[in-house]
């Protein structure tokens, strides 16, 4: 289970309500419920009932809930030891940051992690996740983020987020309706766009009507906002934010998500340098798409 999980319990058996609780953690109801039958199938139990009086723990949640008021609680300490531990730390370290990354998640990232690590500077490499990959492997950057679904590399591995893959439009539409609309396309890993290509492949039996190819997720998400075609975003980071669009998931013909995967990838001597060490446990105790999410709520109400 990640650290998150064990704090929606905690939240969940202060509100027993899952609207509320969804709204205090910053995640959607759909996404909230979905992640509670993935812990219970992961514990083996049930932990909720619904009923007229909101979601109510059965004796076995109840037992699991006060154990997580205990794990949340040491998880806490363990991170401000580790801050404390790291504060003096001093170093550079090279870090390789694919394009979308570094607009939608560095920013949230970085402003966490130095906040206990003032001495520590960072050499920010962009570029597309093959490239940053070798470029780990010839020992030219530290450490990369990498957005892959499977590849071929001797690396370590640790795994970031699972993000879904959406449709968008600026207005509401059906995924039946894609093969009728202009399509824009902007530069994706060649493995993302192979995926895109399968699930349109299951469900449509015409291309795409490609009308514009431009080079960024931000110059797409704009010429969506103008009404000139649909995009494929495999982040809903792109456009959440963004007001006047929808979207739709996309789902393979078995049923399963289209989502893409982000990894932090190294190699295993580099854990010797505790600049690296300390940044692979920082990725790991954490939840990076929720930390971005409560940094642009917290944004948007200063604005």
């Amino acid at each position: 289970m990640r650290d998150f999980d064990w704090q929606i319990l905690v939240t969940l058996h202060k509100t027993h309500n899952i609207s509320k609780t969804a709204e205090l953690l910053y995640v959607s109801q759909p996404t909230l419920t979905k992640r509670i039958q993935v812990i219970e199938d992961e514990l083996g139990i049930p932990l909720i009932v619904r009923s007229r009086k909101g979601s109510v723990f059965t004796a076995e949640g109840e037992r699991i809930a006060q154990k997580a008021e205990s794990i949340v609680a040491a998880i806490q300490e363990i991170k401000e030891d580790v801050a404390k531990r790291n504060k003096g730390a001093k170093g550079v370290l090279r870090l390789g940051v694919p394009y979308s990354y570094v607009r939608y998640v560095l920013p949230a990232l970085m402003a966490e992690y130095v906040k206990t690590r003032p001495g520590v500077e960072f050499d920010v490499i962009t570029g597309l996740s093959d490239e940053l990959t070798r470029r780990v492997e010839d020992d030219t950057l530290d450490l990369t983020f990498a957005r892959y679904n499977a590849f071929d590399t001797h690396l370590e591995r640790v795994k970031v987020s699972e993000d879904q893959v959406y449709a968008v439009y600026n207005r509401p539409f059906t995924i039946e309706e894609l093969p009728n609309l202009p399509f824009i396309e902007f530069s994706k890993n060649p493995m993302i766009l192979s995926m895109i290509q399968r699930w349109w492949n299951e469900n449509f039996t015409t291309p795409r009507t490609l009308r514009f190819k431009v080079p960024t997720g931000d110059c797409c998400v704009v010429m969506v906002k103008y009404g000139l075609g649909f995009g494929i975003f495999p982040d809903p980071k792109y456009f959440m934010f963004e007001k006047g669009l929808y979207s739709q998931p996309l789902t393979f013909a078995d049923g399963s998500s289209v989502t893409r995967l982000t990894w932090l990838l190294f190699e295993k001597t580099s854990l010797k340098n505790p600049l690296v060490s300390d940044f692979v446990e920082f990725i790991q105790s954490i939840d990076v798409n929720q930390l971005v999410l409560d940094s642009e709520r917290k944004r948007g109400e200063q604005l």
